[in-house]
């Protein structure tokens, strides 16, 4: 998956855990509170977004998030992504809210495997619940953090990542939410949570160069 490419002036020793945290938090603000009760985990993450420049929003919504009452969460996710007799209101998963269009779930799981990121059995089923795709994110980063060998390989496909999925379907998303239900909990999860992924997509291409392989 890698092109020639290099990487510079990326500090991935101070970038890379911070990032790591946001996107594990952001995975769990947008994981359906039917499976998981994210309060704790969250609580644990206050404050983290202040470690980078374009986290404050994330800060903002912990902060609201862990006072939430679980009953109210579920509501609210259920109405919106969940329940619909044609289907969620809004589809929370790629594949459903980009149209089904071809090669989106293959490529998911081609990521995945070749980074060796695996799915526990309760969510297989949806390798394109923007969830599990925040997860991966979070791996990622985890890996350029922890990689002894092969860290280029961690930090190019992060920005591939994100410019093939998703930077590419999250705006829909949030449009999508906004119309059905402005204002509301997950509407302003989903319009921050746009916001930080395209501005970390930019951020990450602003450390990308390619490698001049002329012989000069």
């Amino acid at each position: 998956m890698n092109r020639i490419r290099s990487v510079v002036g990326r500090e991935a020793e101070v970038s890379a855990p911070v990032r790591c945290a946001c996107y594990a938090a952001w995975s769990a603000l947008v994981a359906s509170p039917h499976d998981l009760d994210p309060r704790a985990s969250l609580r644990d993450k206050l404050g983290i977004g202040a470690a980078v420049e374009y986290g404050a929003a994330l800060d903002a919504l912990l902060s609201e998030f862990v006072e939430v009452d679980l009953d109210t969460l579920k509501r609210e996710y259920s109405g919106l992504f969940e329940v619909g007799s044609d289907g969620p209101p809004v589809p929370i998963r790629e594949d459903l809210q980009t149209g089904q269009r071809a090669g989106t779930r293959e490529d998911l799981v081609r990521f995945y495997n070749y980074f060796n990121y695996t799915l526990g059995e309760k969510f297989a089923w949806a390798p394109d619940h923007l969830s599990v795709e925040l997860e991966f994110m979070h791996y990622l980063c985890y890996r350029e953090t922890t990689a002894e060998s092969d860290l280029l390989s961690y930090q190019l496909a992060q920005v591939d990542f994100s410019e093939r999925h998703l930077v590419g379907w999250l705006p829909k998303l949030a449009a999508a939410v906004e119309t059905n239900s402005p204002g509301s909990q997950y509407g302003r999860v989903i319009s921050a949570l746009c916001e930080f992924v395209v501005t970390d997509y930019d951020w990450q291409s602003g450390t990308i160069a390619p490698v001049d392989d002329s012989d000069g």
